[in-house]
């Protein structure tokens, strides 16, 4: 069995949850898998912890890097392992907490057989270069996010519909002291190709990678009220076709592709807060990296 360093990001699991965190390590360290097992908060974020660990993985041998959370805090994880280094590449594996109702065992069961099988596959390396948000690159995996998490209910309508996920999304946005849309909302450009768009109001939107022959895209939404943003979601699931501009919108991307966000006021990129003003960067796609499939008994 591969041992591996584990991350976890704690700022994403309830207060109740937490003790489940100890069943967890408990069991991976009874099946010796456990290299080092560290808890990221909001005091000391994923960043800081992942690149603590690869400052000591070059005098080891090449451990894959479980980390439990989301897509944010594995592009967190990646983010520090080539900041500190950009010729490492250490297998990441995601367990995402919070898709299901998994318990310890189960969540334990996957993480062994994942790392059992160690089904590696090399997926593409997106790279922004730029103001993110200061002067500097950004590497991610699978999406790039700008605003807040949408993730649960952009237009991917093929997709099981996560309602206890998606209405927390919802909620965690609505329940933010800025309730006011205009606020919040910001203006972009985008230039790919012979392209040029303008987008006015925007809430939120991901930079989703292509691969496997799926050409990169831009799922995000727009201002709009939130009944109406629910209802455009579920006509999409009845195989409705989307109307555009109604709430979602996805636009086929060329890469290279140059953004420029104006006017940003209190929201994150990647699960980073920004502050208010500017940004600019292009995307590119710097090779690949290597990803452990998550896979069961």
């Amino acid at each position: 069995m591969t041992s591996a360093h584990f991350i976890i990001d704690t700022t994403l699991i309830r207060q109740k949850d937490l003790g489940s965190l100890d069943q967890i390590q408990g069991q991976l360290t009874a099946a010796q898998v456990v290299t080092s097992f560290q808890k990221a908060s909001t005091q000391n974020p994923v960043y800081n912890l992942a690149r603590k660990v690869a400052k000591t993985l070059q005098t080891e041998e090449v451990l894959p890097i479980v980390v439990i959370g989301n897509p944010a805090s594995l592009n967190a994880t990646l983010a520090a392992i080539l900041d500190f280094d950009e010729s490492l590449r250490w297998p990441l594996l995601l367990i995402n907490w919070g898709d299901k109702n998994h318990s310890t065992n189960h969540l334990v069961n996957q993480i062994l057989t994942s790392l059992n099988n160690q089904a590696i596959q090399q997926a593409p390396l997106g790279l922004v270069t730029g103001s993110v948000p200061k002067q500097g690159k950004q590497y991610f995996l699978d999406s790039f996010q700008v605003g807040p998490d949408f993730s649960a209910i952009l237009p991917k309508f093929n997709q099981k519909f996560a309602w206890k996920h998606a209405f927390h999304q919802m909620f965690s946005f609505w329940g933010q002291a800025s309730r006011n849309q205009n606020k919040i909302s910001f203006s972009w450009t985008l230039r790919f190709g012979h392209t040029y768009q303008n987008h006015s109001k925007t809430l939120g939107l991901q930079i989703i990678l292509g691969q496997d022959g799926v050409a990169a895209e831009i799922r995000l939404v727009n201002q709009l009220p939130w009944p109406q943003i629910m209802l455009t979601y579920l006509r999409g699931k009845k195989g409705v076709e989307n109307p555009s501009r109604k709430g979602f919108t996805t636009i086929p991307l060329t890469i290279p592709a140059d953004f420029h966000i104006q006017d940003i006021q209190s929201v994150k990129i990647d699960g980073r807060l920004l502050q208010s003003g500017a940004y600019s960067f292009t995307m590119t796609i710097a090779g690949t990296y290597p990803i452990m499939a998550v896979t069961e008994n």
